[in-house]
């Protein structure tokens, strides 16, 4: 009886593994099959479900012949026999197309199969974990993965028409999550509003990429280097996966009518300082209600975070801070990573950089901040655009030529009640081929702010719009970079009150940077350009990268999240499209 259940099982394995090598071939036609018997202009579909790649897809099979490229279909599948009562496996094997054996227990016994590869394993986990990079792993076919997988798991069988779904559906998986990580989910020139930063990589040939990951065995790298390589994105990754984790805890909000200074006591403390615990600001004691030095160190570290005065000071705006639930931070990082995925894929070694929303200049030349100041901003009905350029000069003692859009609704007003503006604020009156026309030349009578045929000049001067310096970098918004007359706005938390333009905070030590390494150029001779009434031109050794960036949220060089108010109320915009389903007719993919 027993060689008897043994010559069974034995005969079950030999046919089985003949089998298999059928099976093999008849999958390969299989996907052949699908890839070449779709209606023209319609899309692949499997399950009623739709897949987004259309000639990738089909080339990538091409190439290789239509093998699989994610079942393991070398190796036996699964069988069932029931192990006779009387047999007891003590030293349980694995049973293989070597050596097959017993495994332990009394339940059926299975020959293993590994129907899917280590590399189709990795992608089935990354698209699980694919909101720790902002993202909906429903958007990756999650829902049918788990189908199919799920059979070999349960120890049901699979068969041809199943793998072939499933190696498919991994492929258009890899396809557009990989497109998602380097493009960006959602369409920048659309939601991203008046985002205008442009990738400088060739288009991505996705189906090459694949293959390359294929043949490494490393999917998780091949899709981790489609991503943004700005240090900020994967610390941002570790932030989202923070808040994620306590998306579903209670968060009351805490409210107080009055402020609560440095040195007070009140009930509110203990709450306030569980909150800060739990938001990652260590604190040796959670349940004093002193207002003591311990807790002012971490409550500025958290102010300073959220961009409010650190003053240390509890009021309303640092409750409201307090109180945003994680749900709602959560959805500021996925924003904002997907604002990093619309950059240029790898970070430039030194550039300059605006961040509209935090008010802020940076200068930064590889891993280091050489200064840092700060800025005015476009106004939210002048908003300042996000773009990028290259800075090549810098003008000292500017004169200004007047904006269309300030000539239009501030200037043209002031000038119709008379020439009193023109002699207070230094400017003149040109015509367009650059010769000047006197006040009285005019007849203001016919003049509207809709056919004014001139230009408005202001000469250098204290009063000058630029103040003493312009940082010049060509685009087609006249948007740069300048120093301003009106000192006093830095102060403000909230610095929107531009026409577009950046003011800067430090000019004369930007200019100082930026023409280091022109020794013609030193100190003492920029500050001497800068008090001059004439214009000098400085122009760059080295030009430098400008980026205009709208980020509320990113991680800094310390590693500590950053939260911004959203002042041009634009996030809601991009969350929207990113819970969109993808179109597949926005895949950017060409076949090589």
């Amino acid at each position: 009886m027993y060689q008897l259940q043994i010559k069974k099982i034995f005969i079950s394995v030999i046919i089985l593994l003949t089998t298999f090598t059928l099976v093999a071939d008849e999958l390969s036609e299989s996907i052949s099959r699908f890839i070449n018997n779709k209606p023209t202009g319609l899309s692949y579909e499997i399950d009623q479900e739709k897949l987004y790649s259309s000639k990738v897809l089909q080339q990538f099979y091409q190439n290789r012949n239509y093998a699989p490229a994610w079942i393991n279909y070398k190796a036996p599948i699964w069988i069932n026999t029931n192990v006779p009562p009387w047999i007891n496996a003590s030293s349980p094997v694995r049973l293989n197309s070597d050596s097959p054996a017993w495994i332990e227990s009394d339940i059926p016994v299975w020959i293993n199969s590994n129907v899917l590869q280590k590399n189709g394993y990795v992608l089935l986990d990354y698209i699980r974990q694919a909101a720790r990079h902002g993202l909906n792993a429903a958007d990756y076919h999650l829902f049918l993965l788990e189908k199919y997988i799920g059979k070999t798991a349960f120890f049901m069988a699979m068969d041809t028409e199943d793998m072939m779904k499933l190696d498919v559906l991994l492929t258009d998986a890899f396809l557009i999550l990989g497109l998602h990580l380097y493009y960006g989910r959602v369409d920048s020139e659309k939601e991203g509003e008046s985002w205008t930063i442009q990738r400088k990589e060739p288009e991505l040939q996705l189906n090459r990429k694949l293959e390359e990951a294929l043949t490494a065995g490393d999917i998780a790298n091949g899709l981790n280097m489609l991503a943004p390589r700005y240090r900020s994105y994967w610390m941002m990754k570790k932030d989202l996966a923070f808040f994620i984790e306590l998306e579903n805890e209670p968060w009351p909000a805490i409210v107080s009518d009055t402020t609560i200074n440095p040195g007070q006591s009140n009930q509110l403390l203990p709450k306030i300082r569980k909150r800060l615990v739990k938001l990652r600001y260590p604190l040796s004691n959670e349940v004093s209600a002193t207002y003591d030095e311990e807790l002012g160190k971490q409550l500025k570290f958290f102010q300073k975070d959220w961009g409010l005065n650190a003053d240390g000071v509890i009021g309303k705006g640092t409750l409201l801070a307090l109180n945003t639930k994680p749900n709602a931070l959560i959805n500021r990082l996925k924003v904002n990573m997907e604002r990093f995925r619309w950059l240029p894929l790898n970070e430039p070694r030194k550039y300059l950089m605006v961040n509209i929303v935090s008010f802020d200049l940076v200068l930064i030349d590889g891993i280091d901040t050489l200064i840092s100041m700060r800025a005015i901003v476009g106004k939210d009905y002048r908003e300042t655009p996000v773009f990028d350029a290259r800075m090549t000069y810098i003008v000292f003692g500017p004169s200004w030529t007047v904006p269309p859009t300030i000539l239009k609704n501030d200037v043209i007003p002031e000038l119709r009640k008379g020439p009193e503006y023109l002699i207070k604020k230094n400017m003149k009156l040109l015509r367009h081929n650059g010769s000047e026309i006197a006040y009285d030349e005019i007849d203001w009578s016919k003049i509207t702010r809709n056919n004014f045929p001139y230009m408005v000049r202001q000469g250098p001067g204290p009063e000058n719009a630029l103040g003493k310096v312009k940082f010049m970098f060509p685009n087609s918004y006249n948007v740069y970079i300048h120093d301003t007359p009106t000192r006093g706005y830095f102060a403000r938390d909230d610095r929107a009150m531009s026409s577009g333009c950046i003011r800067v905070e430090k000019p004369f030590e930007l200019a100082e940077l930026l023409l280091a390494d022109s020794p013609e150029w030193p100190p003492e001779k920029i500050h001497t350009a800068m008090q001059q009434s004439r214009e000098q031109t400085a122009s760059l050794k080295t030009p430098v990268d400008v980026l205009i960036l709208y980020l509320t949220a990113w991680t800094d060089g310390n590693g500590r999240v950053q939260f911004r108010k959203d002042i041009y109320t634009r996030d809601e915009l991009i969350l929207n499209a990113l819970n969109q389903k993808p179109k597949t007719e926005k895949i950017k993919i060409i076949p090589f």
